[in-house]
């Protein structure tokens, strides 16, 4: 039964832990961090769209939160005394997703975002409350009828299925609207025009852009910024398991911290529709959900992140140190530099493949992709986990799943958990000994010709084929300098003393490249174990290996016993 507005908001406002109300403590707690303010009724205290707003105490009257993303304004939050105003994006320092009103006359605390990441370290009680309630509604928000950002194109456009990736990567609120759905067509001609150039990109009434590149709308959402002037301690390459682990220790650790990326936090992960081996998680947890979930962890310590941005060069001055560029014209300084850009799937080699790619031939299995293939057959190629993984989720979406496995061997390459749950899916039909030869289609894949072991090949229809094929690092970028492995791997520690470019009289650090002061961790690195418990504590280990060249770690431990001395004589002297 379809609930009225008012019954959604009384459900919505009962979860306490996104909705709390402090306590006249808490509330005198929170005047310490911000500024005593007041607005008229009807009064707009920030707008949607706005960045780098603020968080609002409300001591007296009512706030509501306004979902402008629609054709008419909605109320779907109202806050009352006690209660505050904000979510995740007072920290990533995107545009508002609503706005937000005075309902009454109101006197509220305004918190700047710098100072609630205080409020986080100084009143850990309240701001892990605060913190909380801020994750949670975001979380709450993405499961509503939201509509946010609307982006309009066709499912065989790979401009718009490469914008949809940016926004679903980096958890970004937005809806797909397929024009090949009439009202949707009709909707974006009475915006737009009746030539529009895709993707067509709309808020609420308002049209945005008409086929922006990537860069543009990142920095319209506030993904991208200026970096400022200023040396970083360690600059990471890479947001998937690796370079997230890294960047939460870091930043946790004191260490100024930067994280560029291509397009968001995830990584190969990412394509993971399922990861049922990672600790702490019985019931699993999606590549997305685990990306996005350490990548709040590190927004919270303090790590900056930048996406998507593709590092073009990395050299080293004679002050020691790193100068990254990327092709978007950014310029970071840093003391040490991690590399942790994984690895990619290799291509598919077969004719016509290339020019298929985001228009049913996909590197990918998220709902960004699976949702293109509703109700329709799909293929995909790979014996490993993660080709597994992407057959078990499509199954969600596709009428039937075919796996085409080279070998006669799926235990070989797959977790036994995972390939029993494969053979056992009545949906998913596995053909071993079997390559792909060739594909059909002119602007979307339409079928695949399969070949057997005996030579025997049949064409079948497709709308979608799945490629996990192995993988090779991404390390082209790296200065000849830097030392790899035949197959492009990173170099490190051990491997590295042994060269004779190695000049130094110390021996390098456990993930040190042959390059000083940078370090390499994760799948890009020679040796790895390659799954996404490994590249996370790969990541830690790199945070150590930094800290031990550059000395801090025992000038961070001084500093922490000699407050807690001070503070163990201010107790005494009270």
């Amino acid at each position: 039964m379809n609930q009225t507005p008012d019954q959604f908001h009384a459900d919505l406002m009962a979860d306490t832990v996104a909705f709390p109300v402090l306590s006249a403590a808490e509330l005198v707690e929170c005047t310490e961090f911000g500024t005593r303010c007041s607005f008229s009724a009807g009064e707009e205290i920030f707008g949607a769209g706005s960045q780098s707003f603020d968080c609002y105490v409300i001591v007296l009257g009512d706030v509501c939160i306004m979902d402008v993303s629609t054709d008419e304004p909605t109320c779907i939050v109202r806050y009352g005394a006690g209660q505050f105003t904000g979510d995740i994006d007072l920290f990533t320092g995107r545009r508002a997703v609503g706005s937000c009103q005075a309902a009454t006359v109101v006197e509220a605390i305004r918190i700047a975002p710098d100072r609630v990441r205080e409020m986080l370290v100084r009143q850990p009680t309240l701001g892990a409350r605060i913190w909380r309630a801020f994750q949670r509604r975001r979380e709450l928000l993405m499961t509503t009828d939201f509509q946010g950002m609307r982006v309009y194109g066709a499912k065989d456009d790979k401009q718009t299925l490469e914008t949809v990736e940016l926004l679903f990567r980096n958890g970004v609120p937005h809806h797909w609207m397929n024009i090949a759905e009439e009202k949707n067509a009709t909707r974006l001609r009475e915006i737009a025009g009746s030539e529009p150039r895709y993707p067509v990109i709309i808020w609420g009434k308002n049209l945005l852009f008409q086929n922006p590149g990537l860069s543009q709308l990142a920095e319209h959402i506030g993904l991208r910024h200026r970096l400022p002037q200023k040396t970083y301690d360690v600059v990471v390459l890479g947001s998937g398991p690796s370079g997230l682990g890294a960047a939460i220790c870091a930043s946790s650790e004191g260490l100024s911290t930067l994280v560029l990326d291509g397009i968001g936090p995830g990584g190969q992960a990412s394509s993971s529709s399922k990861i049922e081996n990672y600790a702490g998680f019985p019931n699993g947890v999606t590549g997305r959900e685990l990306a996005q979930l350490s990548y709040l962890q590190a927004l919270k310590f303090g790590a900056e992140f930048v996406a998507p941005c593709h590092v073009t060069e990395l050299k080293r001055y004679g002050d020691g140190l790193y100068q990254v560029r990327t092709s978007e014209d950014d310029v970071a300084i840093a003391k040490t530099v991690i590399i942790a850009t994984g690895v990619s799937y290799r291509l598919l080699d077969v004719e016509g493949s290339n020019d298929l790619l985001a228009s049913g031939l996909y590197y990918n299995a998220t709902a960004v992709e699976a949702r293109m293939c509703k109700g329709w057959p799909v293929h995909v190629i790979g014996a490993g986990n993660s080709a597994g993984q992407a057959a078990m989720f499509l199954t969600q979406y596709a009428r039937k799943v075919t796996l085409v496995v080279r070998g006669g061997d799926l235990r070989k390459n797959m977790s036994s958990y995972l390939c029993d749950r494969v053979v056992a899916n009545p949906q998913i039909e596995i053909r071993y000994h079997t390559q792909v030869t060739a594909i059909e289609g002119a602007e979307h894949i339409g079928a695949v010709h399969l070949r057997d072991e005996d030579g025997n090949v049949v064409r079948e229809d497709t709308t979608g084929l799945f490629i996990f094929i192995g993988a090779k690092p991404r390390t082209d970028f790296l200065p000849p300098e830097l030392a790899r492995d035949d197959k492009g791997f990173v170099l490190t520690g051990p491997a590295v003393s042994k060269l004779a470019s190695w000049k130094e009289q110390r021996l390098p650090e456990a993930l040190e490249t042959s390059l000083l002061g940078v370090f390499a961790s994760g799948d890009c690195r020679s040796g790895t174990t390659k799954r996404v418990a490994f590249a996370i504590g790969d990541g830690a280990l790199a945070v150590t290996c930094v800290h031990n060249l550059l000395g801090t770690y025992a000038t961070r431990r001084l500093d922490a016993l000699n407050k807690i001395s001070v503070d163990r004589a201010d107790a005494k002297s009270h």
